[in-house]
């Protein structure tokens, strides 16, 4: 069936849009997009606009990738822009890339932002002074802006609080800008994320 194998597809867990469904179950767009809208509809996948664009992912994260999800992800993750750019690059003035990535996954792993629907995330209470402490400047919005990240096909923060984190990250050296876009990377994304950096004791929250 046509649905199955669209959802094979998006079992890469990953935000691809229709063209690259279409092109994945080789079917004709119309038709992918008459499924997409029954997919949708019935709660299986969930769409995102972004950038012009509609973005389409499972709704169930656990999922696992089958072989067809696989070999999609496979082909957009080998584009050429996507390797040369694709660890650490700027998105606009904030980091993206595989590090802006999975330093967003972090931040919703350990509670400093919580999501509340597909587009819709917040920093928690506990958020707020983290990054109150690692920008050394108070930070009080509730609501985050988050783009689809170009390489990565997952959200990674933006917005005004995420080009004051880069500044930051640049500030402490942990990264360097290049004139490329390409970001240095000078302390293993590793280090980012050690344990010791969810006590909030210090505004050394991402240094090592």
């Amino acid at each position: 069936m046509l649905t199955e194998k669209i959802l094979s597809t998006l079992s890469c867990q990953r935000f691809l849009t229709l063209n690259e469904i279409c092109k994945a179950t080789n079917i004709d767009h119309l038709i992918g997009q008459q499924q997409l809208k029954k997919l949708e509809k019935d709660r299986l996948i969930e769409r995102r606009f972004f950038a012009g664009r509609s973005y389409f992912k499972l709704t169930d994260v656990t999922k696992s990738t089958s072989d067809l999800g696989k070999k999609t992800w496979d082909k957009l993750s080998q584009r050429k822009l996507a390797i040369q750019i694709g660890q650490a690059r700027t998105c606009y003035h904030h980091l993206a890339g595989q590090a802006g990535v999975q330093l967003f996954q972090w931040l919703n792993q350990n509670h400093l932002v919580e999501r509340l629907s597909l587009d819709n995330y917040v920093l928690t209470a506990q958020g707020k002074r983290q990054f109150s402490h690692f920008l050394v400047e108070s930070v009080q919005q509730a609501r985050l802006q988050t783009c689809i990240d170009f390489s990565e096909r997952l959200p990674h923060l933006s917005g005004a609080l995420g080009t004051r984190l880069l500044s930051q990250l640049v500030k402490n050296d942990v990264v360097a800008l290049t004139s490329k876009r390409q970001i240095r990377i000078n302390i293993p994304l590793a280090r980012w994320f050690k344990e010791d950096f969810l006590e909030d004791k210090s505004n050394q929250m991402f240094m090592g």
